[in-house]
Formats: C-alpha cells, structure tokens, sequence
C-alpha cells in the first residue's frame, strides 16, 4: 500500500510539472503611469506584459531599479529582461528587442504657462534652458540636435526645477509629465504647468532581453507571440481604458 502511495504522488508531481508555469523575473524602474512599484493606477505596460506572457503559460514577477542600472544588470547578463525602452542602433547591439512594440510614446516639451514658448525647429530653442534625466534616450537625441541640457538622475527634479524657474522647459512623455505634476504639486501649482502640443518623438517602446541569457530569444518570441493574442482580443484596449482615462 506504502509503495502504491508513493508512486500515485510521484506521478501526481510529474504530472503538475508539466502544467506548471515558467516564472521569469524582470527588472524595471519608476516611469508611472508605465512602471511603478507604489502607484496602483501607474502599472499600464506592467500589466500588458504580464497578461501577453501569460497567455503564453509564463509569470511574470518584478524587481524596481534605477533605470540606468536596471539596463545595465540586463545588459551584463544578471537580469533577464527590462521594459519599456526605446530602440536606438546601440540598443539593438547590445540587447534582444521584442518585435511587437508594447505602446507607443508621445515625448513633448513641458513648461509654466508663463513661458510663451514657439518653436518649430531646435534652432529656436537655443536661448532656453533645458532639463533632462540621466540615462534616457531623449537626452542623446536633444544633444545630437545641437542643444545642451542639465541632466538630473531623477525626472521628478525637472519638475521642481522648473517651478523654481532654474530651468524653462524639460521633454517628458505626455502621459508621464502629467503624472509627475499631479502627484508633486498641489492643485494650484500643477495649474501652473502645461506643454506645447509639437511633438520631439513620437516612438514605440518595447521590452529588451539579455543577450547573455541562453532562452533569451525564444522568451522574446514568446512575448511577441502572447502579446498579438492580447491585441487581437480586444483585451490590450481594454487595459489602456482602464489606466488611461480614470
């Protein structure tokens, strides 16, 4: 009877093995309403990878860094994965890009209403003070356009900045920029801010995977796999409306 017992779990654990999911772990900072480890309503790219990973039978589980390190721990092979970035031509060298883009980013400038600020090349923005955040794609491009920035390890000091008038204008994604100002400032302050509708990069963010991790690229085509299914659904829509427009 001890021997019948013993092999009926031997097979029931053989058996829930093969159903059980793979968990992966995935490194991302601070970027609401994108990524957030404290803002219940700032999790929007969080929950359309884990429900696209899902779909492909795989948890997804996640650690909050800086962003700068979060890239590099991925990069040198001591995390999986990290979301949501941009594709640059470094980027695609040094990491494994996600076909399927996860959402697209509109980066506009933000500035006080007091600022009549009108520009329609970069040449007309000379005269300004720029602020921009360590290790983030808009800083390289700006530079590349001939502008110099203060660059900050923190976007929300932009913002702090810019009310003190130590800075006229920081780009920002929209979505993001606004999150910082009302989750910063009081009601009277945050009405001080607004932005100018052109925008410097309208670019699609996607989910980067180490090179140096063997089931890197297979992972990859899962998430991309998963991910369609989430679009064609119905249900990706669904979460933008649900994050969105609260």
């Amino acid at each position: 009877m001890k021997k019948q017992l013993m092999i009926f779990y031997i097979l029931l654990f053989l058996m829930s093995g093969l159903h059980s999911k793979e968990v992966i772990t995935l490194a991302i900072g601070e970027w609401a309403p994108y990524t957030s480890s404290t803002e219940k309503n700032g999790k929007i790219a969080e929950h359309i990878v884990m429900e696209a990973f899902a779909l492909e039978n795989i948890e997804v589980k996640y650690k909050y860094f800086p962003w700068k390190r979060a890239r590099i721990l991925v990069q040198r092979g001591d995390e999986l994965g990290t979301f949501p970035w941009y594709k640059t031509p470094q980027r695609q060298k040094d990491f494994i890009f996600s076909k399927e883009a996860i959402m697209v980013s509109k980066t506009v400038f933000f500035h006080l209403k007091s600022l009549n600020l009108q520009w329609s090349k970069y040449e007309d923005l000379m005269e300004y003070k720029i602020g921009a955040t360590l290790g983030f794609y808009y800083t390289t491009y700006l530079n590349n356009q001939g502008l110099e920035v203060e660059e900050v390890p923190r976007e929300e000091m932009n913002f702090k900045k810019m009310l003190l008038r130590r800075i006229d204008m920081v780009p920002s994604d929209f979505y993001v920029g606004y999150n910082i100002i009302y989750k910063l400032f009081t009601p009277q302050k945050a009405a001080l801010f607004t932005n100018h509708p052109k925008a410097i990069l309208h670019d699609r963010m996607y989910l980067l995977l180490s090179k140096e991790i063997s089931n890197a690229q297979k992972l990859a085509n899962k998430f991309d796999k998963g991910l369609l299914k989430l679009k064609g659904s119905g249900r990706y829509d669904e979460i933008i409306d649900e994050f969105m427009f609260k």
